[in-house]
């Protein structure tokens, strides 16, 4: 039996402790204490744990905030522990939370995740339908445990409308992915309405085989997104290429 419910007890908050640690093999230095989780639940936060035959597996976490004049939802944690992952657990978390973010009364979820891991890339922007124009640098210090080991941690901050056409499709049924030829001659060239950046396949794997080439592509991107949403362009899809070898942001420019 799966459930999605809020979490109330000392024992399903200290859980979450247990989830961060299996799902981003962080330090428990770096582990988000659960006594500030019963404070945010209780004073306008949202904290929703995905339960399998009672055993709590993955949460979600999340926190009022003020953007453009107005108040949103910060999605500040969504983990599952990493032997359930890839069960579709991370959408019936997603999908939970957007529901009761709107009987809350906001439309707007808002969160960051790292660029160049793909899985995430083509969860939040294909699967969920967030968009983007907003990047951050460096945002938590050079990582020192986990998946952000030895890297700047920068960050894409998406914006998640949950009421949208776009959202709500996506919301409805499970669209397949986009393959096609991606005219690399004009990578990270944004002169025209449609533009790609392009990421590791494995990012992860890359940083293990080697570090230095991992940062460089750290590097690169960061320059480009900035590049393209200086001059108006939002990251509206994740593309691949027709041997789904190949992974790629694709970019519309939009009137500023």
């Amino acid at each position: 039996m799966i459930e999605i419910k809020k979490l109330t007890t000392i024992k399903e908050f200290k859980k979450t402790l247990e989830i961060q640690k299996s799902a981003w093999g962080v330090s428990d230095v770096e582990v988000d204490p659960h006594f500030l989780m019963t404070r945010v639940q209780k004073f306008g936060g949202l904290l929703q744990g995905l339960f399998v035959e009672e055993e709590c597996v993955g949460f979600t976490y999340g926190i009022l905030g003020k953007w453009q004049g107005h108040i949103f939802f910060f999605s500040y944690m969504a983990a599952v522990m990493r032997k359930y992952q890839g069960r579709g657990y991370g959408f019936l978390l997603k999908k939970a939370q957007r529901e009761e973010v709107m009987k809350m009364g906001y439309n707007i979820i808002r969160w960051n995740f790292d660029p160049l891991e793909s899985q995430n890339a083509y969860f939040n922007i294909h699967r969920l339908g967030v968009i983007s124009s907003e990047y951050e640098q460096n945002i938590y210090g050079e990582g020192e445990s986990g998946l952000d080991t030895g890297l700047p941690t920068d960050r894409l901050l998406v914006t998640w409308n949950l009421t949208s056409e776009r959202v709500i499709k996506k919301m409805e049924r499970k669209e397949e992915k986009n393959l096609g030829v991606i005219p690399t001659s004009k990578l990270g060239e944004f002169n025209e309405e449609i533009a790609y950046i392009e990421i590791p396949r494995d990012f992860q794997s890359l940083k293990k085989e080697n570090l230095n080439q991992a940062y460089n592509w750290r590097m690169k991107t960061r320059d480009q997104f900035e590049a393209a949403f200086r001059i108006g362009f939002v990251v509206e899809e994740i593309v691949f290429s027709e041997d789904q070898q190949k992974i790629f942001y694709k970019l519309i420019k939009r009137e500023m």
